[in-house]
């Protein structure tokens, strides 16, 4: 009989023994846009690989039809399109120095424009593709998003985007805690989703709403919002290990590897899935979870904030400095997030100040001044705790960024 608690345990868990918080590592995603406001050149876009190839860079994994799609160098930074052939993405290889990241991917960024221009395209610094009504999904012929596009089509949500992931792009901040921080860390980061809503939003909705941040109304209301407890803001105050274990339990799958080819089926929670015969589950299926939840545990041994949008210019990494800057001061952003509840007596969940926030209805949660002095506070806390890490990398939080 499977274990699920400790199938739990072993994947999200146990990676975090012998931990820092240290090392950090950088998602960022871009809207590749023609400039002309129309479709994506594919056959031009899609040479960028072999651009890149010649930079230094080898192809590690291929698309079903031998496309190159993910392209890593020596130093383990991987430049790939996510999804879709209009969003492209910089993943850059964890370390310990926030600059030197951003160092790295200064140099590719550039490169990658600059072979855009070429053709009259470019990424665009935003969490929502600008020229949306006028293109295609362009998907990417990769096994994972070929099994995501199966889901969505195959258990649509509540709106008619069912392809959305081609049309919007983030940036993510994985960081190294220690086991024994993991509860405080994960509740203050879960927390504080409506604070990075007012710093980061810029996800501009497709119909005129108003939306700070339209990418959450999409991954709520698709069919990934059918998954139990894997898309928005947490809800949970989590006290020890075994809290989260229990959480992680609440969670749903909706795929898994049969004979080497993906499957997708209606979405069970995983403890059901694991302690029901029905479902002839192997331990090996939790490496297919996926989740999309504002904050989350990773296989990797980080925690991972993933509900930041992208950036404007010049604050491309604001985002992961403030994440790492809050997690290294995390007993003062505790404190000014609690003293700010308590003085505005406020009773809402994370997940309805997150709504609000993301909606542009702020001024339904406090006074905008009150707003206003908080995200100050917790920029400079951040900021505090950048300086603790004595590298420089509180220069990513100027104000002159914001």
């Amino acid at each position: 009989m499977l274990n699920p608690r400790e199938i739990i345990y072993n994947r999200f868990i146990k990676p975090f023994s012998g931990k820092t918080a240290r090392n950090i590592g950088v998602e960022l995603e871009f809207p590749l846009i023609n400039k002309n406001g129309g479709d994506v050149d594919r056959t031009f876009v899609a040479a960028i690989m072999d651009y890149i190839e010649e930079k230094g860079f080898s192809c590690v994994l291929y698309g079903t039809s031998r496309e190159k799609l993910f392209m890593e160098n020596s130093a383990g930074d991987c430049l790939s399109f996510d999804n879709s052939y209009n969003n492209f993405e910089f993943s850059m290889m964890y370390g310990d120095n926030l600059c030197d990241i951003k160092s790295r991917f200064d140099s590719y960024y550039r490169m990658v424009q600059e072979y855009l221009s070429g053709g009259n395209h470019a990424l665009f610094p935003c969490g929502t593709n600008p020229n949306f009504a006028n293109i295609s999904v362009n998907h990417t012929p990769f096994s994972t998003y070929n099994m995501v596009q199966e889901y969505l089509h195959s258990f649509p949500g509540k709106h008619g985007y069912n392809d959305f992931p081609a049309f919007m792009s983030s940036v993510q901040t994985h960081l190294d805690i220690e086991e024994s921080m993991l509860p405080k860390a994960y509740t203050l980061f879960c927390r504080l989703d409506f604070v990075r809503a007012l710093l980061f939003g810029n996800s501009p909705d497709f119909e005129g709403r108003g939306w700070r941040i339209f990418r959450d109304y999409l991954w709520e209301n698709s069919g990934f919002g059918n998954c139990p407890e894997i898309t928005g803001s947490v809800d949970r105050n989590f006290e020890t290990i075994d809290d989260i274990v229990d959480f992680y339990l609440e969670k749903g799958l909706f795929n898994r590897i049969r004979n080497g080819e993906y499957e997708v089926f209606e979405p069970v929670k995983i403890r059901d899935y694991f302690t029901d015969e029905r479902y002839d589950a192997r331990e090996e299926d939790i490496e297919c979870y996926l989740s999309f939840r504002n904050v989350e545990l990773t296989s990797r041994g980080t925690l991972e904030v993933r509900s930041d949008c992208t950036q404007k210019e010049g604050r491309f990494f604001a985002p992961p400095a403030f994440n790492l800057g809050v997690l290294n001061n995390l007993e003062k952003a505790q404190a000014a997030l609690d003293l700010f509840i308590a003085d505005c007596k406020i009773n809402l969940k994370p997940s309805q100040l997150r709504k609000l926030a993301a909606e542009g209805r702020e001024e339904e949660i406090a006074p905008l001044y009150l707003l206003s002095e908080l995200c100050v506070k917790l920029l400079e806390i951040a900021r505090e705790g950048l300086e603790k890490r004595g590298m420089g990398e509180q220069h990513l939080l100027d104000y002159n960024a914001f």
